[in-house]
Formats: structure tokens, C-alpha cells, sequence
């Protein structure tokens, strides 16, 4: 724990800042994938990003529908709730060689992609709580007349 209630806030920042650094990477199919299984983790997702999440899911099972192998994976992602890594891989694979195809498809899912990480960024960020004011003290060496609860 951090001596100080500043270096929360700090720390904070630091993980904002790590985020918008990560959102300059390009967007793979790895993290389209992982975005999408995010449908089957309750609460993994915000609500406001819930739908956009359901639509990524449904534009790849749909362009996938008539693939009996890629079909069978991703009832499996389905069925173990996002928690089956080989089939996970192997849709990735699936996806990457797609991208290579049809790169409006890939535009399509990468811009999804963006604004589900950017839903998600804003609500991790407006759910930190920074207090700049005259409560930050230093918790752990506590000194002097400490009167605690306004007396």
C-alpha cells in the first residue's frame, strides 16, 4: 500500500496514461476476439459497451456461419463462456487469414474494436476516485493532535 492517498491517484494516472499508450497499437484479431468474448464474462464490460460487444460477436459468427470447423469453435468460446483457449487460437487464425481477404471486414470489426476500448476506457477512468483536498494525509506516521471524525 502507498504511503500517501496521492500515490493512489497517482497510480491511477499512470494506469490512464498505459491505457491511452495501448489504444496506438494496432488492433488485432487476437484483441477483436477477446473483446468479442467478452459477451460470456458477466460484468466484464460496461453497459454501455454490452451492445457494441454483441454486435462484434454476431459479425463474426455470422461471417463464419457456413465454416463447419470455425462454426464448432465458436460454439465452444459459447459454451465455456469465453474460457477455451485452443478454440479461441484457432478462430484467431480464422479471423487473421479473413483480414487478409476482406479488409473492409477487418475495418469493420477494427472500428468496433476501438469504441468498445474506448467505453471501457472512459468508465475505468470516471470510476476512479482522486480526493485533491485537505483529506489527504500521510495514513501510516500519523503525528500530533490527530481528531478524527471533525471534534
Amino acid at each position: 500500500m502507498g504511503r500517501f492517498l496521492g500515490e493512489v491517484a497517482i497510480m491511477e494516472l499512470v494506469k490512464s496514461l498505459v491505457g491511452e499508450i495501448a489504444m496506438t497499437e494496432p488492433i488485432t484479431a487476437a484483441v477483436i476476439l477477446g473483446l468479442a468474448a467478452q459477451k460470456f464474462a458477466e460484468g466484464a464490460a460496461g453497459k454501455a459497451a454490452e451492445k457494441l460487444i454483441e454486435r462484434l460477436w454476431e459479425s463474426i459468427a455470422a461471417r463464419f456461419a457456413g465454416r463447419k470447423k470455425t462454426a464448432e469453435n465458436l460454439a465452444t468460446i459459447a459454451a465455456e463462456k469465453g474460457e477455451a483457449p485452443a478454440a479461441l487460437k484457432q478462430v484467431e487464425t480464422v479471423l487473421e487469414a479473413e483480414f487478409v481477404e476482406d479488409e473492409e471486414f477487418q475495418q469493420a470489426l477494427q472500428g468496433l474494436a476501438q469504441q468498445i476500448i474506448q467505453i471501457q476506457n472512459q468508465s475505468q477512468s470516471q470510476s476512479n476516485y482522486t480526493n485533491y483536498g485537505r483529506d489527504q494525509i500521510v495514513i501510516n506516521q500519523p503525528t500530533g493532535d490527530l481528531k478524527i471524525g471533525g471534534s
